[in-house]
């Protein structure tokens, strides 16, 4: 019993010397963080086999060897225990391990070291998950497994060779062997709809980052974009010779080899960063901490009036004085930018690209190593937060123009009304903006046609929040508003002690935002609860788990959703939301410190 709980506590780690994957080369295993498009080495292993696959939990990996699958401790660089079993493949899932084996998946407990096993009439290939079920790629078939369950399953014309799900999108993309890719709706999980196919020839991997599909060739290697799961459509191709060996996915990236050549490659750009023939996933490594732990503290030594971001290991903060800064998570500084005067507006992060605006009219497109990509005059500042997708940025100027740009820095379209625009931008799944103004809340169509305008009556000055088919935004004067989305009509309108930094997020279906005297919730039907009495708290933060963040009085706190304090840490005044990432709740004060504490969290 202590070891399983040993083993979960571990599972809970902090990732402050963690490597984020584990590089092969022959029998020499390194464990490595990756910062940018740099590898920095941690640990390396001289181990006595040469490796198929892996993963990494805690301080222990996992190998396949294709006759046997060993646990070693990577502390005492020793094998503790081995399964004679044709082990190829291996993938982690929750608290299991599972192991492709010729016809068979194995679900491994790996406290107890015993396995269950699902067996096939044909080679199994891939698994992967969606939703508490497996999807199993076997022979010419994708099944949907439910413990030893089939609940149902697809033919294709070829053995099957990769599953890759999407959850975001529902959704997931089989790869067989003749070079079809087909895509199949999951929205209704038990009733499952192939909307496209296509042969690629000599496709031999697939992996999603987003709404991208990333297609692996013997000379190339080519992204789609898939935001439109009927009609993904080629978006770059760039040159990479040699057989795909292995994939890792990482959150804006994927990580691969080809021969002993070691890529990254995102939806706009592809990199050799080193040599490797194989590479693992890493899900966690370190020490260990308790909620509410600082890992790191780092000053930038200027004003800080937006939200920092976190993606993958990086982690972008913006000052007043136009500077960009890009910092680990480790809580080293990688690089910084400088633009041409003050950013206010947070910054936004898609795929391997930092879009930032600034006060010097311009939006700029920054590379993940700090590079700048392009940048576009758009005639006057942006000071509010603006929103980017796999289409492209929305952003309102200060002057009163809506803006939509492409990927490539080319306008697709602007929007101009009389009146003022007084909020930062939102848009929707489908590319439907709503922004408020001096007087009213607006909805434009993709196109950036007026799609309805409602009258509010005062100014309104908080971004808009998209719930189900409800738009909420609100006014600093008190007010927050309801609005139907498909046509705009007023649902509810509330009176609250909202200030000057107020603002709106979403948890499921309920709202939050910090007012004068403490944070409220609010559910779709307009019932308003104080849930914590605070005094004039910053904007909040929710995690995946329903933990509230938020600072008050120089303090930052950690609530439960129905009011219970967790923990607290001084830091300092601050007036933005902190933001979490994995494992991590990050906090940068008006006097541009930032302070980064573990807690057990996702975003």
């Amino acid at each position: 019993m202590w070891r399983k709980i040993v083993f979960f506590c571990i599972l809970l780690a902090s990732y402050l010397f963690s490597a984020q994957l584990m590089v092969v080369q022959g029998n020499l295993a390194s464990l490595v963080e990756v910062e940018g498009d740099s590898l920095k080495k941690n640990l390396e292993i001289v181990l006595p086999f040469s490796p198929l696959d892996g993963v990494v939990v805690s301080d222990t990996a996992y190998f396949a060897t294709g006759n046997a699958l060993l646990e070693y401790n990577l502390r005492s660089k020793e094998i503790i225990r081995s399964l004679k079993i044709p082990a190829k493949k291996l993938k982690w899932n929750d608290e299991r391990l599972v192991v492709i084996c010729e016809k068979e998946v194995l679900l491994l407990d790996p406290v107890s070291f015993k396995y269950g096993k699902i067996s096939f009439q044909q080679s199994v290939s891939d698994v992967d998950f969606y939703e508490g079920y497996l999807l199993v790629g076997h022979g010419k078939y994708v099944s949907l497994m439910k413990n030893s369950e089939e609940i149902w399953k697809i033919e294709a014309k070829a053995e099957i060779n990769k599953i890759s799900v999407n959850k975001n999108k529902k959704a997931f993309a089989a790869l067989t062997s003749d070079g079809t890719i087909f895509l199949v709706d999951l929205e209704n999980v038990l009733a499952p709809k192939v909307v496209f196919f296509s042969k690629f020839e000599e496709a031999e991997d697939l992996e999603w980052i987003e709404d991208f599909l990333v297609v692996f060739f013997r000379n190339k290697v080519i992204t789609l974009n898939a935001a439109k799961l009927t009609s993904p459509r080629a978006f770059k191709e760039y040159i990479a010779s040699g057989n795909t060996t292995s994939v890792v996915k990482l959150q804006d990236s994927i990580l691969f080899t080809k021969g002993n050549d070691l890529y990254r490659v995102g939806a706009f750009s592809l990199k050799k960063i080193g040599t490797a023939q194989r590479v693992f996933p890493v899900l966690a490594q370190g020490e260990m901490y308790i909620p509410g732990d600082l890992i790191w503290q780092l000053g930038l030594e200027a004003e800080v009036r937006s939200s920092p971001v976190i993606f993958e290991n990086l982690l972008v903060v913006a000052d007043v004085e136009g500077i960009v800064h890009a910092i680990s998570m480790s809580g080293g500084k990688l690089w910084s930018y400088r633009t041409g005067f003050v950013i206010t507006a947070p910054p936004r992060v898609f795929m391997e690209r930092i879009y930032v605006t600034s006060w010097d009219n311009f939006l700029y497109a920054i590379s993940r190593n700090g590079q700048l990509v392009w940048k576009i005059d758009l005639g006057a500042d942006v000071s509010k937060a603006f929103e980017v997708n796999s289409y492209g940025i929305y952003l309102a100027t200060d002057s009163g123009e809506v803006y939509f740009i492409d990927h490539d820095s080319s306008i697709v379209w602007r929007f101009k009304d009389e009146e003022w625009i007084s909020t930062g931008v939102t848009v929707d799944e489908n590319g439907v903006v709503y922004f408020g103004t001096s007087r009213s809340l607006y909805s434009l169509y993709s196109n950036g046609s007026l799609r309805w305008k409602t009258r509010a009556g005062y100014l309104l000055t908080m971004k808009p929040i998209i719930i189900d088919g409800y738009v909420i935004t609100g006014s600093n004067s008190g007010w927050l508003l309801c609005v139907n989305r498909t046509n705009g009509d007023l649902i509810w309108k509330k009176k609250l002690p909202l200030s000057l930094n107020s603002q709106l997020s979403a948890f499921g279906d309920t709202v939050f935002v910090n007012a004068e005297d403490g944070i409220y919730s609010i559910d779709l039907s307009g019932n308003v609860k104080r849930i914590i009495s605070a005094s004039t708290p910053s904007p909040v933060a929710v995690s995946r788990e329903g933990y509230v963040y938020f600072v008050s009085e120089d303090v930052l706190y950690s609530f439960t959703l129905d009011g219970k304090r967790r923990w607290e840490r001084k830091v300092g005044e601050s007036t933005v939301e902190p933001v979490v990432g994995e494992e991590r709740v990050v906090v940068v004060t008006r006097s541009g410190n930032l302070y980064c504490f573990f807690d057990s969290v996702h975003p």
